[in-house]
């Protein structure tokens, strides 16, 4: 009796890793090497009856086969145009007359451009060494400070704005070279430490191209304006620095994220771009009207400033507000 249950106990075992194996067979495709080999049957006494039970009913290894040759592979590749099932050989859209890459061919470029995933690109700049076109301001004015310690007065007369019409005839390069010269140290520490910041974010809003554009039309709006206000008042004193598209690039930053909020030195109270250009723009047009006046002297381009942010208040209000995924805070 006991023999007869341990008999029936056994037989009952083998059928239930039977089942197992018949469902891991339809659910799980890398399981069939293993059943091939019979490596996770049960060693029954019966068990060539239980090859053949499952060679009747079907349930032995299900094998993929390629369309095209018909060959079993056990690792199918599937076409993501037509959909098809193909071997190693036939896996190429072009190996087995793909249907869905003609239909895809036909597709227009700009569609096909939004249907297939483009390759993820990583960019080789890093911080703030992508932005290339503020950089490269930077350097150039970095370079002809250095050379005015050596030689200030030579790089005035040659680079430096005359604002007499004659000098500009035969230097005409003046209206470009003055914006990037400085002759005194906190001169060139003040608007290069400004420009570093403001520069680098009006470049990572609206590019490099419109920010070089913004960045030389403030400053030759600053020269003109400087020009024509040197004759209204017969004093014609060289002009250098890049503060009046320096003001241009605040301009627009303050219309484009007036959410900057920045800080004034010496004193540790953030405020707003708008509320501090317009402290700015005060202070600068009380200057010039009181050097015109005659109140005081000052050896400051204050007519330039303004000119400068007026251009750049007219390319924000022109571009509109641009939203970022972050703040600024300088």
């Amino acid at each position: 009796m006991l023999l007869h249950s341990f008999s029936r106990f056994k037989l009952l075992r083998g059928f239930l890793s039977l089942a197992a194996a018949n469902y891991a067979m339809k659910h799980l495709p890398l399981f069939s090497t293993a059943v091939e080999n019979f490596a996770l049957f049960p060693r029954l006494p019966n068990s060539t009856q239980a090859e053949a039970f499952l060679t009747s009913r079907s349930l032995m290894l299900r094998v993929a086969r390629c369309d095209v040759c018909g060959e079993e592979v056990t690792i199918p590749f599937k076409c993501k145009y037509c959909g098809g099932t193909f071997c190693a050989e036939h896996r190429l859209p072009e190996n087995h007359d793909c249907d869905g890459l003609d239909e895809y061919w036909n597709v227009p470029v700009n569609v096909k451009r939004r249907l297939s995933p483009q390759p993820a690109r990583r960019s080789r700049n890093i911080g703030l060494m992508k932005y290339g076109a503020n950089n490269t301001v930077l350097i150039i004015c970095t370079i002809l400070f250095f050379i005015s310690i050596v030689a200030p007065y030579e790089m005035v007369e040659i680079f430096a704005l005359h604002p007499r019409l004659d000098v500009l005839l035969a230097m005409p390069w003046q209206l470009i070279t003055s914006m990037f010269l400085h002759v005194e140290f906190w001169h060139f520490f003040v608007n290069m430490f400004v420009l570093l910041f403001f520069g680098t974010e009006l470049e990572r809003r609206l590019g490099d191209r419109k920010y070089l554009e913004i960045f030389f039309v403030s400053g030759l709006a600053g020269n003109v304006g400087y020009i024509a206000y040197s004759y209204a008042v017969g004093s014609f004193a060289p002009a250098l620095g890049a503060s009046a598209a320096i003001f241009g690039v605040m301009g627009c930053l303050a219309i484009i994220a007036p959410e900057i909020r920045i800080i004034i030195f010496p004193i540790p109270i953030p405020i707003n771009i708008r509320t501090a250009l317009l402290l700015f723009a005060a202070y600068d047009f009380w200057m010039m009207v009181a050097s015109y006046m005659g109140l005081f002297y000052t050896n400051v381009a204050n007519i330039a400033h303004l000119a400068g942010l007026a251009v750049g208040l007219y390319y924000g209000k022109r571009l509109g507000r641009r939203k970022v995924r972050y703040d600024f805070y300088f």
